[in-house]
């Protein structure tokens, strides 16, 4: 905020103290007329009577002669002025007082922790604009304290999350092991099925840590990308074929529909490959009741997209800003038939912000879709040259 100079503090505090002047001139002015009104004829009887009719003789008032009269009222008067004229500069500032007490009451309301209530910006002057700064503040130490908060609240739900998925399986892992080691009564075949019980458990604890390091390093600030230009077209069908076995291990049938053309893109075909990876799996742990997956790629407004549909139970609305939060999970208990770590969408929705694209879910009864979209560096239609 620019002080213009004529609203300055300065230019009022010079207007308070004319003002003021011009209040008390004014007001001494009526006063020694109407007093000089009032007393004029008294005045003039007592000089006759006093002179005479001959105009000789003395004036004077008990034992003051006219000099020490006239010296006396000097100093009335001259109190008087100093006296009224700070009583009309505080009545006239009192506004600025207030304002200024504001402002003092406003900072002492933000020592107190209270960042809630902003200090009113009145007028254009220094004090003005000291409010509008303290109010600046004031915003950027609650954001900043909001957003502290909002960090120490991550890191406790990502304590108690990682907590609770490490010693759900290494519980489980440390029980066999104490069977293994002390169980001279198992047959051959039990031990072989508790090994690979704590095999599998191993796999889960080291895909758990393997995806808390990659949704850290994938963060947006934490990392940089060699990109290169890849064809999504020839890309995402090599995925699709990748996930054959799965589809056939959970019964679900895979449909495809790929743009007709080539979807130049700039990325990291290994991130890329991860994150369109994390979305087919979640379609198909997710998905399986509904015993189909789609997958389309096209081209929408110079982006090329990437849509993967399951047909499995319907996302909540309220669900579906929070699905790619890491650890979220739509259903209320962490159930060992869809297992996961809770980080595969984070980690999709990261790499995807690494791309500059975007990334969002619809659910509702025809299906629920997850679609990717990147910009596009070049699409070809196919025979475009001829």
């Amino acid at each position: 905020m620019k002080v213009k100079r004529f609203k300055s503090f300065r230019f009022k505090m010079v207007m308070y103290m004319f003002f003021s002047l011009i209040a008390t001139f004014i007001t001494e002015g009526l006063i020694f007329m109407g007093i000089y009104l009032y007393e004029t004829e008294i005045i003039a009887g007592e000089y006759k009577k006093v002179w005479g009719a001959s105009g000789q003789g003395k004036m004077s008032f008990g034992t003051f002669t006219l000099s020490q009269s006239i010296a006396l009222d000097v100093w009335v008067i001259a109190i008087f002025t100093i006296l009224l004229l700070i009583i009309y500069f505080i009545l006239i500032s009192n506004k600025f007082v207030m304002y200024v007490r504001e402002i003092i009451s406003g900072v002492e309301r933000m020592k107190s922790g209270d960042l809630m209530e902003e200090i009113p910006v009145r007028g254009e002057d220094e004090f003005s604009e000291i409010a509008a700064s303290i109010n600046e503040m004031r915003q950027n130490l609650y954001e900043t304290m909001e957003a502290q908060k909002a960090v120490e609240k991550t890191k406790d739900e990502l304590i108690t999350n990682v907590a609770h998925d490490l010693r759900t399986p290494l519980t489980s892992i440390l029980g066999y092991l104490d069977l293994l080691t002390q169980g001279d009564f198992l047959t051959e075949e039990q031990k072989q099925k508790y090994l690979g019980i704590v095999s599998s458990k191993a796999k889960q604890l080291e895909t758990l840590v393997k995806d808390l390091f990659d949704y850290t390093r994938y963060d947006r600030n934490k990392v940089k990308i060699k990109k290169e230009i890849l064809d999504l077209n020839l890309f995402v069908p090599q995925l699709v074929d990748e996930f054959y076995p799965s589809f056939m291990d959970h019964q679900l049938e895979c449909r495809t529909d790929f743009y007709e053309g080539a979807l130049n893109i700039e990325g990291n075909g290994e991130l890329l490959a991860r994150a369109i990876g994390n979305l087919i799996s979640n379609a198909i742990k997710y998905g399986a009741d509904g015993k189909l997956v789609e997958v389309h790629t096209g081209l929408k407004d110079k982006k090329a997209f990437v849509a993967i549909v399951n047909y499995g139970k319907i996302i909540p609305a309220k669900d579906l800003d929070k699905i790619f939060d890491k650890f979220y999970r739509v259903e209320n208990s962490r159930s060992l038939k869809t297992g996961g770590t809770g980080l595969g969408l984070a980690i999709a929705k990261n790499i995807i912000n690494l791309h500059e694209g975007n990334i969002w879910a619809t659910s509702d009864e025809s299906g629920t879709r997850f679609q990717i979209e990147l910009p596009v560096v070049q699409a070809h239609m196919p025979n475009a040259g001829k």
